[in-house]
């Protein structure tokens, strides 16, 4: 391991970062691999304006032995917009992700990280890791030499719904209509995600000209949902579909899921979940996100949420996945809908020369949005 380079990716690269992420699973009842097909350049702008992805290689042969992404966004913290980093993507060949292999892999990566860290772009950065992976949280908590200094931030919920069938709409407050976006809409609608953003902790801030960009691919400004009050907008959710370079794989099962997997199968048409797919298929999903609301109104959370079920069911996504913060007070209406649910921890991550905008973090509502993470 110690005869190894570091480097940022070109354009040569794709194939092997491609099999990289195809090749690393996350394991669980249900093995799940986040790919980038049919380009995995293409979704680089996704997590920030500024984005990088490192290599790890073996000197002598030049193989890549893992890879790792650093982005750098504009974020609202403290009420102030301001350039935060995104450490993601830490991915290692499976020879190198245990034990020891696994420390020295990671802290050869921080290491290149702490270089880039250099050109100051960012004071400080946020890192997500599933909560129960707890050998992971340990590593980067350890003190190994190289590592930045990690401090808990929250806990994210993201939710997995299946759509099964429509439900009956819900009302809104007195005076208040629920339309699509359309080009008009624009300005109202980044007035109203910042407006609401700038109350919230890292939510990301937004102009006329970065909402339908290479920032958003394929995102749709008729996919907007939004609440609107005469002509301002007070609530927003966006229906985002990501799988032309985005997609989540099932890649095997395991105990109970493995044994019945055909069964629960030929019961699906009976209940209100999914059929399982086959080993190898990609999972037609899309994303709620773009969640803006005045004053957090649950009536108009609960209005938007299932205006876009209903449309996540016309267009027969098997699942819709929407991430809140754990205190966020929304949080029970999505899990009401009976979620397949997953948490993660989030991190907020520096060197010295960044503990001290980390300590001046204030306790506003956490506003991340998982669509860009």
């Amino acid at each position: 391991m110690s005869f190894v380079e570091c480097r940022l990716a070109i354009p040569e690269d794709d194939a092997d970062l491609r099999r990289i992420l195809r090749e690393s699973p996350f394991d669980g009842s249900i093995s799940l691999s986040f790919e980038r097909e049919p380009d995995y350049f293409c979704a680089a702008n996704l997590e920030g304006p500024f984005h990088q992805t490192m290599v790890v290689c073996e000197s002598q042969t030049g193989q890549i032995m893992g890879m790792g992404e650093r982005s750098v966004r504009q974020l609202w913290v403290n009420g102030q917009p301001c350039d935060v980093g995104y450490f993601s993507g830490l991915r290692a060949r499976e020879k190198y992700r245990r034990g020891l292999a696994m420390a020295r892999f990671t802290q050869q990566g921080f290491g290149y990280y702490e270089q880039l860290h250099a050109d100051g772009r960012a004071p400080f950065y946020l890192i997500s890791v599933i909560a129960d992976n707890l050998p992971a949280r340990r590593l980067l908590t350890s003190g190994l030499k190289g590592l930045p200094q990690l401090r808990e931030y929250t806990r994210m919920f993201t939710y997995a719904i299946h759509p099964a069938r429509p439900k009956r709409n819900l009302p809104l407050p007195d005076g208040l209509q629920l339309i699509r976006g359309s080009k008009d809409s624009i300005p109202a609608i980044v007035d109203c995600l910042n407006h609401n953003g700038v109350n919230k902790q890292f939510s990301p801030t937004w102009r006329k000209d970065t909402l339908l960009s290479a920032l958003t691919p394929h995102l749709v400004i008729e996919d907007f949902f939004l609440v609107i009050d005469g002509s301002r907008v007070v609530g927003c959710l966006a229906l985002w579909d990501q799988n032309a370079f985005k997609q989540t794989v099932v890649r095997g099962y395991a105990g109970l899921l493995k044994r019945f997997r055909k069964t629960i199968n030929l019961l699906t048409p009976l209940g209100a979940w999914p059929s399982l797919p086959e080993p190898g298929a990609r999972l037609n999903q899309c994303y709620a996100c773009f969640l803006a609301i005045d004053d957090d109104h649950p009536g108009i959370f609960a209005a938007l949420l299932r205006a876009f079920h209903n449309e996540a069911v016309r267009r027969k996504y098997a699942y819709f996945i929407i991430g809140l913060a754990e205190a966020n007070p929304l949080r029970p209406i999505a899990a009401a809908y009976r979620p397949i649910e997953y948490v993660s921890q989030i991190y907020l991550a520096a060197w010295p020369d960044g503990l001290g905008e980390i300590a001046k973090v204030d306790g506003r509502l956490p506003g991340l949005e998982i669509a860009i993470l």
